[in-house]
């Protein structure tokens, strides 16, 4: 991987850079191998406690006054003084930037400190690198009167950054149809360090699978899906492991205290490939069919995908068919089976196929491995990101 050349860069978002999970681990994954001498994070959480830093970084963290109010009734009001008073927070920047003389701006638009970020740029005229993994409206619990700002404000964001990478083609094609912009596509990334398997494992169970979902479930849509698939798999006797951040009474009310549900805390990500492996026979891939989230099932991707393709076992894909899932699926043939109605019935026959059919599952396993190199592969997506920022810089 080429490191020469590499700006000085100053990252600034809401998103902490730890390798954790979600867009944490991504961002994690993608400045891992950065030289750390070029190369300061300022973040508006704390690390985790049980997560760790990129070694020999420089941490700061811009503190948002009373966060603890983004988990309380007043939330939506707090989000709203937040986005307000995002550009207004940059003088605490002012110092960090004097004495770090950074080359370049990175942020990721998720909540309010991509604001504050395009503002540093823009007054010590600094590149502003700009990356997108969500529908940014759905990263804030804001009236929509608020909304019709804050679409006004990402305009303007997007247009200002000198390299916007978006995580999907899907998102490419909105964005500039949108602003007239182009973009360049930045899958999720797998971890350096990801284990490496050539093929699946032995598949000689039938009837009685384990299916696994590893992930959040942040949307009634998705525990929706979850419980479908655990009634279905509940008919034909199969399991389902789910690894998430679920307390007991959530699990309850969700409907997923079944006697063939198995509920899990969520595995660190350097250990999760190894254990879906051991302990799974079909991953799960839900995209929710809830109108309010369809743009955001259109253009973001799910980054679960970079790990489960490395897992070496099937995938079974659920959501509508314009999800960016169910799209990366149809550009890839038979790298899982999908599911793109609604009901019980479809992912019954979905289920079945897999679980009768052992060679099946083979197939499938061995495409996700094959096109889960070609598109997230460390190297090649990192080197990308590498490349962009360079050619800024020049």
């Amino acid at each position: 991987m080429n490191i020469d050349k590499l700006p000085s860069l100053l990252y600034i978002g809401d998103v902490p850079v730890e390798s954790s999970v979600g867009g944490s681990a991504l961002l994690f994954r993608l400045l891992q191998n950065y030289p750390p001498e070029k190369l300061q994070i300022v973040q508006a959480k704390p690390l985790s406690s049980s997560h760790k830093s990129l070694p020999k970084v420089n941490y700061k963290i811009l503190s948002l006054p009373l966060s603890r109010l983004l988990i309380s009734r007043f939330a939506q009001q707090y989000s709203i003084y937040l986005l307000l008073t995002a550009k207004s927070r940059t003088y605490k920047l002012n110092q960090i930037v004097k004495k770090s003389k950074p080359e370049a701006i990175l942020t990721v638009t998720h909540g309010f400190s991509w604001l504050t970020a395009a503002v540093v740029a823009k007054r010590f005229n600094l590149p502003l690198h700009l990356i997108v993994h969500d529908d940014y409206l759905k990263t804030v619990d804001v009236p929509k009167w608020v909304e019709i700002w804050l679409e006004k404000q990402f305009a303007n964001v997007y247009k200002q950054a000198q390299a916007r990478f978006c995580v999907s083609p899907y998102m490419v094609k909105c964005y500039e149809k949108l602003y007239g912009l182009s973009a360049n596509i930045l899958y999720p990334s797998r971890a350096v360090d990801v284990p490496v398997f050539n093929s699946p494992p032995t598949f000689q169970k039938i009837n009685s699978l384990t299916f696994a979902y590893a992930g959040s479930i942040n949307s009634p849509g998705y525990a929706h899906l979850l419980v479908s698939l655990a009634n279905v798999l509940e008919t034909l006797g199969c399991y389902f492991i789910i690894y998430s951040s679920l307390d007991a009474k959530t699990i309850e009310n969700i409907g997923l205290n079944k006697s063939n549900v198995i509920n899990r805390y969520l595995v660190p990500s350097n250990q999760l490939i190894e254990t879906l492996r051991n302990e799974a026979d079909v991953l799960f891939v839900p995209m929710v069919f809830e109108e309010k989230y369809r743009l955001n099932m259109q253009i973001s991707f799910p980054s679960k995908l970079t790990d489960y393709t490395a897992c070496g076992l099937p995938l079974l894909i659920a959501g509508p068919e314009y999800c960016s899932a169910i799209q990366w699926e149809r550009q890839n043939p038979g790298v899982a089976e999908v599911v793109n109605s609604d009901s019980e019935d479809a992912l019954m026959i979905a289920v079945k196929k897999l679980v009768e059919n052992p060679e099946y599952r083979t197939q499938l396993a061995e495409c996700a491995l094959k096109k889960g190199q070609e598109y997230f592969t460390h190297s090649i997506v990192v080197q990308g990101f590498y490349d962009q920022i360079k050619q800024v810089s020049q």
